[in-house]
């Protein structure tokens, strides 16, 4: 006999189905108290999304299997990115984006963080010219290195996309992001 789900779980399980976020909608569905996505939350971090070629949940930082991580019962906390090497602490960068350039490139300059493997843009990490990215301090001297090196052309020259990296420690980092948070509320008006 199959274990019953509760009708949050699948709820979850179908909008995962027809191409939403499964932890999203579970937390949507579980309330207000696991909204906020973060390392203490039921999900212990993880960002499960739906993979149809195996019919499970995986990880989409750690590439974990929902299953795997429930294996004890206890779920076990989102190490991160593969290229965070199992390092569940963070740190931050606080990136400046170069005023010379003719237009912001925040979407480009993300993109090129997150493919790098060892660091990411959070939500509400943009904001008046700054991008404030997330990676584990045992790789962070590279991600700032290889940020360093990211360029565009303007004009036939190529123009270095930042203009400093900040290193920042968690704390701070979280403090940037509330604030930014807080702005983007006062702006709009609405939870995100």
């Amino acid at each position: 006999m199959p274990k019953k789900q509760s009708t949050a779980a699948q709820r979850a399980r179908e909008a995962a189905r027809q191409g939403g976020k499964y932890t999203q909608a579970l937390r949507t569905a579980d309330g207000p108290a696991l909204s906020d996505p973060g390392p203490d939350d039921a999900y212990g971090g993880h960002e499960f999304e739906y993979e149809s070629s195996t019919d499970l949940f995986r990880c989409t930082e750690c590439r974990v299997y929902e299953v795997a991580a429930r294996a004890d019962g206890m779920i076990k906390p989102c190490t991160g990115l593969i290229g965070y090497r199992g390092d569940t602490a963070r740190v931050y960068l606080l990136l400046t984006e170069n005023p010379d350039l003719p237009f912001s490139h925040v979407g480009f300059l993300a993109t090129k963080v997150s493919s790098t493997g060892i660091g990411q843009a959070p939500r509400f990490s943009w904001r008046d010219g700054k991008l404030l990215v997330e990676s584990a301090p045992s790789v962070v001297a590279e991600l700032a290195r290889q940020v360093e090196l990211i360029a565009t052309t303007v004009e036939d020259r190529q123009v270095p996309v930042v203009a400093s990296v900040e290193h920042l420690t968690a704390e701070a980092g979280l403090a940037v992001l509330a604030k930014n948070y807080a702005a983007y509320v006062a702006e709009y008006g609405e939870d995100a």
